[in-house]
């Protein structure tokens, strides 16, 4: 019997990107190891293919070297070149994969996995209608098991918040936490339920966000430095309600087939995850949270299953 297939993942340290590899990786089901790896400036700002990209690397980035895996998935500009360089070590034998567009050597990838509304196209580009992420049905179920008893005592309907925050586009000012508080608080009394709030790692003024919740009635607030029940949150929520500064947390909240609200924050411009949100809100997938709450059908949709079979069929 053949060893099965190694796989490699390779992103830098933001964990939207993460999720997106680690989530195709599992749904091929190769024995994976993630790599987290940053190049020296001036490589890694460019994100260009200049010399060799495996001697770029900074001290605290995980090693590459030999023996090389039979699949490597990376997402974002700057480790396209990491991925492509890996495959020339290996002369060839190791199949890449990207997500997102690399800019640059489009051509040398065997596949490209590019949202729809990155307008990306090529005989090696398959498209999707969001972001690829790690939650399934299946996690979902299996957080409520170990996790669900946390909200017993909250009254229902259950409400999951998701909070981004900072991204290299958006520095989202104190002024706009102290306004999605009060959201929060609102969706809270319009439904006459409970809140179930978890933040990011990118969530600015967290400490804010606990001072003013941690004492109001019918709230859970995830504490995300010691454990967060995210999947029991989305599998529990009767209507989720996400910032709308991540296509990640917007694809994975759409797994759920529940209501999807959108939460403006102050100060965020048009940028690409506003764009992607205004076509779901065209298709009647998302809505803009105004006050009042709803309930509609839509299609969940979640590609990573769908691209993983591509890949498999690719490689096998």
């Amino acid at each position: 019997m053949p060893a099965p297939k190694t796989c490699w993942t390779i992103t830098n340290e933001f964990p939207g990107m993460k999720s997106q590899v680690m989530g195709l990786a599992e749904a091929i089901g190769f024995p994976t190891t993630h790599k987290t790896c940053k190049r020296r400036w001036p490589w890694g700002w460019l994100g260009l293919s200049w010399g060799n990209s495996l001697n770029q690397l900074t001290t605290d980035s995980d090693p590459l070297s030999p023996p090389w895996p039979d699949v490597v998935i990376s997402c974002g500009r700057r480790s396209a070149a990491l991925a492509l360089a890996i495959k020339k070590q290996n002369r060839g034998k190791t199949f890449c994969v990207h997500i997102q567009d690399p800019v640059t050597n489009r051509g040398a990838f065997d596949l490209i996995v590019a949202p729809e509304h990155d307008n990306l196209r090529g005989p090696n580009v398959i498209s999707t209608k969001g972001a690829l992420h790690k939650v399934t049905p299946q996690k979902l179920e299996e957080g409520v098991r170990q996790h669900g008893a946390l909200f017993q005592h909250l009254p229902r309907p259950y409400n999951a918040v998701l909070v981004g925050g900072a991204t290299n586009r958006y520095q989202m000012p104190r002024e706009a936490m102290e306004d999605l508080i009060q959201q929060i608080l609102l969706i809270r009394d319009n439904t006459q339920g409970s809140v179930l709030v978890t933040p990011s790692f990118r969530t600015p003024f967290r400490e804010a966000l606990t001072k003013a919740l941690e004492n109001e009635p019918h709230v859970f607030l995830a504490n995300i430095e010691k454990m967060n029940p995210y999947f029991a949150m989305l599998g529990v929520a009767d209507a989720v309600f996400v910032t709308d500064d991540s296509v990640n947390m917007v694809c994975e909240a759409c797994v759920t087939g529940k209501p999807v609200y959108i939460l403006p924050l102050l100060g965020h411009g048009d940028t690409k995850p506003k764009k992607f949100i205004q076509s779901l809100i065209q298709q009647g997938v998302v809505r803009l949270f105004q006050g009042s709450i709803d309930s509609w059908i839509y299609d969940p949709f979640n590609d990573t299953e769908r691209i993983a079979a591509r890949v498999r069929e690719r490689i096998q």
